[in-house]
């Protein structure tokens, strides 16, 4: 699905995937020579951010699909962007190699969210943050219900647009079965993240968590 992976989230979210992920930056107020993972970045929404806002810090884009690293990499031809093929499970870099790892709509697709949890706090230098934005138990009742008769048509569009239905299909499974947000909060302070917070974008459509790595 990686040629037609923007056009699917645009449509998906009605184009707001791209003002949450803005939305991310405003909880970080980076030094310059603070470093960024981009963990599971997919076609490089966030680490163009990233690079846009601020342009002399490091980052590092993590993909474990060699084909959406390619879609990243056109897209960010202009900006300099490190790239690593690997799994969130494990990843290929020393403990406390990062002030900064951010997982935007991935970690409920990774195999292991706990394992996962763990290596992003071992990369993470100490005072390091750990920003994941992500679908989420959504408040309203009848925003829920809405959006559940909503989610029904996405494997409908993706068969159509991307010509692979049971990835959306799959795509919708991992919404629906994802912790919600004390679940994940729980999940953070179990791998001992501190300062844990939690605020919900669209009555919880997706939420924002953030944790500290402070040993």
């Amino acid at each position: 699905v990686s040629s037609n992976y923007d056009l699917m989230n645009d449509l998906m979210s009605f184009g707001f995937h791209r003002l949450w992920k803005e939305t991310i930056f405003n909880f970080i107020s980076p030094n310059e020579n603070e470093s960024f993972l981009d963990l599971a970045g997919g076609s490089g929404d966030v680490s163009r951010l990233i690079k846009k806002k601020f342009p002399p810090n490091k980052c590092v884009l993590v993909d474990n699909n060699k084909k959406m690293i390619y879609e990243a990499k056109k897209k960010l031809r202009t900006y300099k962007v490190d790239y690593v093929l690997a799994s969130a499970e494990n990843l290929p870099f020393k403990s406390e190699s990062f002030d900064n790892v951010i997982v935007s709509f991935g970690l409920r697709n990774f195999s292991n969210i706990d394992l996962s949890l763990i290596e992003i706090y071992r990369c993470l230098k100490k005072n390091g943050k750990f920003i994941c934005l992500e679908f989420s138990d959504i408040n309203g009742k009848l925003l829920k219900f809405m959006l559940n008769k909503y989610y029904d048509i996405i494997p409908k569009l993706g068969k159509i647009i991307a010509k692979n239905e049971l990835a959306y299909k799959y795509l919708i499974e991992s919404i629906r079965s994802f912790p919600n947000q004390m679940e994940l909060s729980k999940k953070l302070k179990m791998v001992n993240f501190k300062d844990i917070e939690c605020y919900d974008l669209f009555d919880g459509i997706a939420s924002i968590h953030i944790g500290k790595k402070t040993l």
